[in-house]
């Protein structure tokens, strides 16, 4: 991480030079800085993704898969009521309140 971490600072100071002297040349050094940053992150990034997956830690369960939630406390369609009115001639009470 403080490769990517130098890597910013050269090419912040490329983008200054490049924006002080107008120069085509090192404009195009910037560029290429910042490609090489995107792809250095995605290196760690990915690195990180296995390391988290082979330590089990990929594969942690989600709240709907959570045995100790009572059933009450689980959001189902039926809860929900919908803004329109059955009949179709015009809003519902619900929606004339806003």
């Amino acid at each position: 991480m403080t490769l990517v971490v130098v890597l910013a600072l050269a090419g912040l100071v490329a983008l200054l030079v490049a924006i002080t002297t107008g120069s085509t040349f090192v404009a195009v050094i910037v560029i290429a800085l910042a490609v090489l940053g995107i792809l250095l992150l995605v290196r760690d990034w990915r690195a990180e993704r296995r390391q988290c997956a082979s330590d089990g830690h990929g594969d942690s369960p989600t709240e709907d898969d959570d045995p100790t939630r009572s059933a009450a406390t689980r959001m189902d369609p039926d809860m929900f009521s919908p803004d329109i009115a059955a009949d179709g001639n015009g809003p519902s009470s619900d929606a004339r309140a806003d």
